[in-house]
C-alpha cells in the first residue's frame, strides 16, 4: 500500500492533510474530532491577540456559500466566513472561539493546547500552534515571542504565524509595503521566543506572493503557507449595502489552479516560467527559489488536489472550508483517492512524484494538434447556442441544426463545451 508520511523540518506526518487553522481547531473537542478523523497535522486557531493585556470579546462566526448546488464534493463553489460579536455566552463549555463560549486567556490557552499534544499522541497527529495577528491589526513584537515561547511549553511541534491572510486586514498590501514590519518582524520575534520550526502565512490579495515567500525564507522562517483567500465585499443592491460584514474574504475550489501556478512559480523563483525550459534569457535578479517546505492552505476537496499540490512541489496540504463543508471524515475519502491514484500509478511514496509536473516548452506548441468541431446532428437540438458563441460565424442554423463551416473553424472549442446535448465533439483537423 502507498506510504503517504511526510517529513519536513524534522516532523513527520503520517499523511499530507493537515487541518487548518479555524473553526475546525478552535478547542479541544473539535481538535480531537480531526485527530480522530485521521488528519496527519492541525494547526491549533491563533488568538489573534494584538496586545498582551488585550480583553478578547467573544464572537460569534458566519459563512456564505456561493455555488449553483449542494453538492460540495463535486461542484464549485465559494467560500466566505464573517463574525460578529456574540449576543450570547455560555460559561459551562469548553473553552474556545465561537459565539457559546468564552474566549481563554493565553494562559488557559496554553493548558488548552497542551491538552490538544496530550490526545494527538494517542492518533499519531502532529500540532502546529497559529500565533498572533496581521495586517493593521499586527500584533505587538513583544507578544509574538510570548506566544510562540507558551506554544512551545504547551508541547506543539511547530508555530504558524498568522502573517495572512485576514484580507479584512488586508496583510498583503502591508506587507508589500514593508516586508520588514509585516513578515520578517513576526519571524524574528517568534524566533526569540522557540527553538521550534516556524512556518509564515503568506497572502495572495495584494501580494507578490512568490517574492514573499523568498522573503519569509531569507527572514529565518523553516517553512511558508500560501493562502488562496481573497478579501470580497458581497453586494445587496437592494439595500446597497454589504449584507454582512466581510470578514476573511473568500475562496473555494476554484482556487486549486491558481495555488498551482503560485507553488511553481516559488519553486522556480529565479527564472519565468515562459523561461524556464529554454536557453534565452529572462531572470528575476531580485528573488530566488523557495528552498524551504510550502504547505499550501486554500481549495483543497480532493484526493487530486493534494496529489497536484505535490507535483508542484508542496510538502503537505491545509484543508479547512471542504472540512466545515463535508466534515472530519473528509480525510479517510482524500487519503483514499490519494492511495488509489498512487497504487496505479505505480508510487511507492510521495517523493516519488514531488516536484514533477513538466511544463511543456515553448517549442513544443507547433506540435499540439488544431482541432476541428464536428456536430451529431441527432443529438443537435437547434437551440442556436453554438451559432452564438462562435466568434469566427463558422456555424450556423440549417433546418433546424447546427451546421459548421470547416473554412472557419479554428478549433477554440467553445461550442464543445457549450453545446447543452453533447452534439458537438472534436476532432483533428487533417
Amino acid at each position: 500500500m502507498a506510504n503517504l508520511s511526510v517529513e519536513m523540518c524534522g516532523l513527520k506526518f503520517k499523511n499530507p492533510l493537515i487541518v487548518g487553522a479555524g473553526p475546525n481547531t478552535k478547542n479541544v473537542p473539535t481538535a480531537i474530532n480531526c485527530m480522530k478523523a485521521g488528519f496527519g497535522g492541525i494547526v491549533v486557531r491563533s488568538m489573534h491577540m494584538q496586545h498582551a493585556d488585550e480583553v478578547k470579546v467573544p464572537t460569534t462566526e458566519m459563512y456564505r456559500i456561493h455555488g449553483n448546488t449542494k453538492d460540495f464534493r463535486k461542484d464549485l463553489y465559494s467560500f466566505q466566513s464573517t463574525g460578529a460579536p456574540a449576543h450570547i455566552v455560555h460559561e459551562d463549555i469548553p473553552l474556545g472561539w465561537g459565539g457559546a463560549s468564552r474566549v481563554p486567556s493565553l494562559e488557559q490557552w496554553t493548558e488548552e493546547v497542551a491538552k490538544m499534544v496530550r490526545s494527538a499522541r494517542d492518533y499519531d497527529c502532529t500540532i502546529i500552534a497559529s500565533l498572533g495577528w496581521c495586517g493593521s491589526n499586527l500584533t505587538d513584537e513583544s507578544l509574538w515571542t510570548l506566544e510562540a515561547k507558551a506554544m512551545e511549553q504547551a508541547g506543539v511541534a511547530a508555530v504558524e504565524l498568522h502573517t495572512g491572510p485576514s484580507p479584512a486586514t488586508e496583510p498583503g498590501r502591508f506587507m508589500m509595503m514593508d516586508p520588514d514590519k509585516y513578515l520578517g518582524m513576526p519571524i524574528k520575534a517568534a524566533r526569540k521566543g522557540t527553538k521550534l520550526p516556524i512556518f509564515a502565512k503568506i497572502p495572495v490579495d495584494c501580494c507578490d506572493a512568490v517574492g514573499m515567500a523568498y522573503f519569509a525564507q531569507q527572514a529565518g522562517a523553516d517553512g511558508v503557507v500560501p493562502v488562496t483567500r481573497w478579501s470580497t465585499i458581497s453586494m445587496d443592491i437592494e439595500r446597497e449595502t454589504e449584507p454582512e460584514w466581510r470578514g476573511p474574504g473568500m475562496g473555494g475550489p476554484w482556487s486549486v489552479p491558481i495555488m498551482n501556478g503560485l507553488l511553481f512559480r516559488m519553486r522556480h523563483a529565479d527564472r519565468p516560467i515562459m523561461y524556464l525550459f529554454s536557453k534565452e534569457q529572462g531572470t528575476f535578479p531580485q528573488g530566488g527559489p523557495v528552498e524551504i517546505p510550502i504547505v499550501p492552505s486554500g481549495g483543497v476537496r480532493s484526493g487530486a488536489d493534494v496529489i497536484q499540490y505535490v507535483m508542484m512541489g508542496g510538502d503537505a496540504a491545509q484543508i479547512c472550508v471542504q472540512v466545515i463543508m463535508e466534515g472530519v471524515q473528509v480525510a479517510g475519502r482524500i487519503e483514499k483517492e490519494m492511495r488509489d491514484w498512487m497504487d496505479r500509478k505505480g508510487y511507492q511514496k510521495l517523493d516519488d512524484f514531488r516536484g514533477k509536473v513538466r511544463l511543456l516548452q515553448p517549442s513544443e506548441a507547433k506540435d499540439m494538434p488544431q482541432r476541428l468541431a464536428v456536430v451529431d446532428a441527432d443529438k443537435c437540438t437547434g437551440c442556436e447556442r453554438c451559432v452564438k458563441a462562435c466568434p469566427n460565424e463558422a456555424l450556423s442554423l440549417s433546418d433546424g441544426k447546427a451546421k459548421l463551416d470547416v473554412r472557419f473553424c479554428e478549433g477554440c472549442s467553445a461550442c464543445f463545451y457549450i453545446c447543452p446535448t453533447n452534439a458537438i465533439s472534436l476532432t483533428e483537423a487533417k
